[in-house]
């Protein structure tokens, strides 16, 4: 095993040590799709750079979502809209990493989501506790996504990209399976065989047994890999790390079908940290040269 696989194994290792286990409380769960139709959002009003915080009403009660309107440089500038990854507290690490807007020039408006549950993390142990749990965010986030997409094209006359880490970039092609509203779409470091990553990959350390020991209800409701190769993936600009143990690169490049994929010789850890090239892979779908 390569120095990549090794530090995810000993993240990983440390982790499921520690944390509560997903699905622990339950694995009834309506799909995706069944949980977009129900959620409803209470957006604010955009008036400037800042957070804000929104209500979402879902199938599993309320929940609580929020963005951020990081820069903002003008409707001829293209539009970034990112979602951070699993269990990411402060949900703005990663970002601060890959666009450090105040240190160098970042020429695209950028945008920051916060998923349910990412408001710490006692809140992300409590949200993972059942499978209903995660759905409902999955399709939070999407819905939320969906909101800022539109609020892009009426303040900007330029494109609009999705992108995403980890669980941000599963969200991403979820947003592309359902909305396909944007112009790019740049997952990183995911696929669109979830179900992989809790039953079969080295994070399934954080799975509860019981729920390991029913996979076909996971496989049924977080594999998007038919929904993906129902809609056309020319705008999709994944990017997985060979070393992944998390997100396996076999079986995520394999969901992707026909859809190319960008490849860095990186495990989940390591590319995680790797900004630059997550950056780049970025910046390069968008054509911006900084």
């Amino acid at each position: 095993m390569s120095i990549h696989g090794l530090i995810d194994n000993l993240a990983v290792g440390l982790g499921a040590k520690f944390m509560p286990k997903y699905f622990r409380e339950g694995l009834e769960s309506q799909s995706v799709e069944e949980n977009l139709k129900n959620v409803t959002l209470e957006m604010p009003e955009i008036s400037g750079k800042g957070d804000y915080e929104v209500r979402a009403s879902t199938l599993v009660g309320e929940l609580h979502p929020a963005f951020r309107l990081v820069q903002w440089l003008g409707g001829d500038h293209p539009v970034i809209i990112y979602h951070h990854g699993a269990s990411e507290t402060p949900f703005d690490y990663g970002f601060n990493k890959i666009f450090p807007y105040k240190d160098k020039k970042i020429p695209a408006n950028l945008l920051l989501i916060r998923a349910p549950f990412h408001q710490n993390m006692k809140d992300f142990q409590q949200g993972i506790r059942t499978l209903s749990n995660i759905v409902a965010m999955l399709a939070v986030s999407v819905s939320l996504i969906e909101q800022l997409v539109e609020y892009g094209r009426k303040a900007s006359n330029s494109k609009i990209m999705v992108s995403g880490t980890s669980l941000g970039g599963f969200i991403t092609n979820l947003h592309h399976i359902h909305h396909n509203s944007a112009d790019y779409y740049a997952p990183l470091l995911a696929g669109l065989a979830l179900d992989d990553a809790y039953l079969r990959s080295l994070y399934s350390r954080a799975t509860a047994p019981e729920a390991k020991e029913n996979p076909e209800v996971i496989e049924g409701l977080l594999n998007f890999e038919e929904d993906f190769a129902a809609v056309d993936s020319g705008n999709v600009f994944p990017l997985l790390a060979t070393h992944d143990q998390l997100i396996r690169y076999e079986q995520q490049k394999a969901s992707y079908g026909s859809c190319p994929v960008e490849i860095i010789a990186k495990g989940h850890a390591t590319g995680a940290l790797a900004y630059g090239l997550l950056r780049s892979h970025i910046l390069e779908v968008l054509n911006i040269e900084v």
